[in-house]
């Protein structure tokens, strides 16, 4: 059932992604794609693999749902927030957007808890919203810091 759940996710927000107004270029959303991936795997790698804080499960499929939300689900929702959050005007709109994005992924991580794709005995809810939280704040500040240093780029 975890298979199922986060393929369907996974198109759904990648078919969103898809056909959404995009405010950002196609380098931008390319940029932010790839660190999020690079962000996201390694995490996964650190917290399962070498602290043991999470395990996985060993079935084939439910390993693979777990992967394809790591590397499609968590990357793509990132991207459609930032599209979202730059065609908004305001502060607080944008924070609105950040939350509700934010709570979105501590639901699939919880989802996969109840569909036993990963089993977070020695992890905390907590922890999973203080990493979306800081995945958002490295999303928002890399592409801030890459626009800048195009528009300086452009100047010189």
């Amino acid at each position: 059932m975890g298979f199922a759940f986060y393929f369907f996710v996974s198109w759904l927000i990648t078919v969103i992604f898809t056909v959404m107004k995009k405010r950002l270029t196609f380098v931008e959303n390319s940029l932010v794609f790839l660190l999020m991936l690079i962000i996201s795997i390694n995490f996964s790698w650190i917290i399962s693999a070498e602290l043991k804080l999470v395990t996985l499960s060993k079935e084939p499929l439910d390993y693979t749902a777990f992967m394809i939300n790591r590397s499609i689900g968590i990357p793509f929702i990132i991207l459609v927030t930032l599209n979202l959050m730059k065609s908004v005007n305001s502060i607080g709109k944008s924070l609105i957007i950040m939350v509700c994005s934010i709570l979105i992924q501590v639901i699939l991580v919880k989802l996969g808890t109840n569909f036993d794709v990963t089993n977070r005995e020695n992890w905390n809810i907590l922890y999973d919203i203080i990493y979306f939280v800081l995945l958002y704040l490295f999303a928002v500040y890399s592409l801030k810091f890459f626009q800048k240093l195009k528009q300086s780029e452009a100047i010189s």
